[in-house]
């Protein structure tokens, strides 16, 4: 069963042009927004990470020293794995940001895999978001752990 094509019941009207026109506009800011995002969020991790980890250096030990080893050892995990999760999160959003080697290299291949331009672009815009979501709940779940290991030695009993 073959469909033929059929012509639309009426022309374009002035506002379907026009949502046409700004849809496009979308679709071409779409990877240039998400790396503004990106960008921000690193600037932002970085300076938190720089913070939290200054903080760690001049307060840690003298914070932790009448603990007991348990204690100690769980501030650590906790502390130290929101450590790493803000580190990951930051690479994140600087993968995001920064893009990556792309495996497609010409127009070809773009119009093979991709059919134009703008669906690579919202292609990479969409790989962008899913790093930078990623890099978010990375952060979430470190301030959970950073903020756990530092009510846990307010509360935790002293040698």
């Amino acid at each position: 069963m073959t469909l033929e094509p059929q012509r639309p019941s009426r022309p374009p009207s002035r506002a379907d042009l026009a949502e046409r026109d700004r849809f496009q506009i979308m679709v071409r800011n779409s990877l240039p927004d998400v790396r503004a995002s990106a960008e921000a969020w690193r600037n932002g991790l970085a300076a938190f990470i720089t913070l939290v980890g200054t903080a760690l250096v001049i307060k840690g030990r003298s914070s932790t020293d009448g603990l007991p080893t348990d204690w100690k050892a769980a501030v650590t995990a906790l502390v130290g794995g929101g450590l790493a999760l803000a580190v990951a999160g930051l690479w994140q959003a600087l993968a995001a940001q920064a893009g990556h080697k792309p495996e497609i290299r010409t127009l070809a291949d773009i119009h093979r895999v991709h059919g134009s331009i703008d669906a690579y672009e919202v292609a990479l815009a969409r790989r962008a978001a899913r790093r930078l979501g990623l890099a978010r709940r990375l952060v979430a779940c470190a301030l959970v752990l950073l903020f756990a290991g530092t009510v846990l030695t307010w509360w935790a009993p002293s040698r």
